[in-house]
């Protein structure tokens, strides 16, 4: 592949990162275009024609859907301003008569649309949008807490989580999740330059071992050649020694020969040990520096591993109530489901919601919400069986997986929890409380997927608020 074709590759590669998440069919546009640049070395120049061709032609799809939705956003609030213009906003008047190109543009403008309904009451709890920003508002907490939990030295994420409360406007929520996306990336980059720092640090701590044992084996040939040379220098003087016992002709002259033969073996033998002492020293040594190593390269790798599975505890716990949230919960509802299908065993799920809870934050404040939703976690969890989940869903809003449990009897789980938590005694600011919760129930059915059997719990959540609250309702 030539720089040319490496450029395109790397460029298809950015664009399908850009795009992806605007459309599925447009996600397997990208997909296949991306295929067909796999091959470094040849590109089918067809098959990439195509692939971009059909790429292009969903993306046109996309922006004349964007391009109506926009007109048609447009003329609807340019009809509720003509409806009840003394209600409509100066904001809205403004912004119809001079209309965005960006459809995320127009969907800002909903809160004030709405108010210009007649009878419209944006304040009211049961308001889908505010029910919806409410959720954002809380998970966008949830996560800036769970990652100020694992550091946070400015205080920028502590600071991020109080400007959502109170719950901010539309405006306002997307500007605070941008500043939570920048925070996040550096977050990631910092961690990324940390474990880079480990791996360099453990890799100049891989060299330093190796040239220990490199050294070791030096040392080892070099013994190796002392012992060698110590059998040719004895073998040597044991011949020559041979040799002037030949030659003597009388006593004195043969312990002459023995004496001096004796002595140079000694010398050799001196000179060997002296030698060999100083290669098994410099061993010890790099013995020492080598368990040294070893064992620091240890100490890092377990102090690494503690800290990944601290990090993982955390990710997968909720840092206000110590439950589960929701990417634990993910991770057991698939594992309950499989399980369920596998053995053919009903498998229930309980989305609950505390009512009336901002209420509680608007007059009492958000610590006496927090205390609330403590003391109902660990409630809730003294009702519920060991083989039971329950896990903090966002905000107010805790779930629970009922294994082996029909409807019937996740009815009559919930109904005692609901009747022990309406029971509890709650004070704030000397005054009595009653805290009671909503839920809806769904039995898991073969073949449905997380996503629906959830939908189908949180529908009949929503009739038990519709219904007069501190109820259970079963999904149909």
């Amino acid at each position: 592949m030539n720089e040319q074709q490496e450029w395109l590759r790397r460029g298809v590669l950015d664009l399908s990162i850009m795009l992806r998440g605007l459309d599925a069919e447009l996600n397997d546009a990208l997909d296949a275009v991306k295929e067909t640049l796999k091959d470094r070395t040849q590109v089918d120049v067809e098959t990439f024609r195509q692939a971009l061709e059909y790429t292009d032609n969903r993306f046109d799809q996309i922006e004349r859907v964007a391009e109506d939705s926009i007109g048609q956003l447009q003329q609807l609030y340019q009809a509720l301003v003509e409806l009840n213009s003394s209600a409509a906003s100066r904001a809205l008047h403004d912004s119809i008569q001079q209309p965005s190109a960006y459809l995320f543009d127009q969907l800002r403008l909903l809160d004030d649309a709405l108010r210009t309904l007649p009878g419209s009451l944006p304040d009211d709890d049961d308001t889908t949008l505010i029910r919806l920003r409410q959720r954002l508002c809380s998970r966008f907490i949830t996560l800036l807490r769970t990652l100020a939990i694992l550091g946070d030295d400015d205080g920028s994420l502590r600071s991020l989580a109080k400007q959502l409360e109170p719950i901010p406007d539309w405006t306002t929520l997307d500007s605070l999740a941008a500043e939570t996306i920048i925070l996040i990336q550096k977050r990631l980059d910092k961690e990324k330059g940390q474990f880079e720092y480990y791996l360099n640090k453990l890799n100049e701590q891989l060299r330093q071992i190796n040239e220990l044992i490199l050294k070791d084996q030096n040392s080892v040939a070099e013994l190796n050649e002392l012992n060698q040379a110590l059998d040719r220098n004895v073998n040597e003087q044991l011949e020559k020694a041979r040799q002037e016992l030949g030659k003597a002709t009388s006593i004195e002259q043969l312990q002459h020969t023995l004496d001096a033969s004796l002595e140079t073996l000694t010398e050799v033998i001196v000179s060997f040990k002296s030698q060999t002492d100083a290669r098994m020293a410099k061993m010890q040594a790099n013995q020492l520096k080598l368990t040294s190593q070893l064992k620091t390269l240890q100490e890092n790798n377990l102090s690494l591993i503690k800290q990944v599975a601290l990090e993982r505890e955390l990710s997968t716990r909720d840092p206000l109530t110590q439950l589960p949230n929701r990417q634990g919960f993910d991770q057991r509802l698939k594992e309950e489901m499989a399980r369920s299908v596998r053995y053919q065993q009903p498998l229930s799920i309980a989305l609950i919601d505390v009512d009336f809870f901002k209420r509680i934050n608007d007059e009492f404040g958000h610590l006496a919400g927090d205390k609330v939703l403590k003391i109902l976690a660990k409630e809730m969890k003294s009702q519920v069986r060991q083989s039971d989940y329950l896990a903090r869903f966002g905000g107010e809003e805790f779930i629970l997986i009922l294994p082996q449990t029909d409807l019937e009897q996740a009815e009559q789980a919930l109904d005692k929890m609901r009747v022990h938590i309406s029971q509890c005694p709650f004070n704030f600011q000397g005054k009595p409380v009653q805290i009671t919760i909503s839920s809806g129930i769904a039995q898991h059915r073969d073949e449905e997927t997380s996503d629906l059997v959830l939908h189908r719990a949180d529908k009949a959540m929503y009739q038990s608020k519709e219904a007069g609250r501190n109820r259970t309702t079963l999904a149909v």
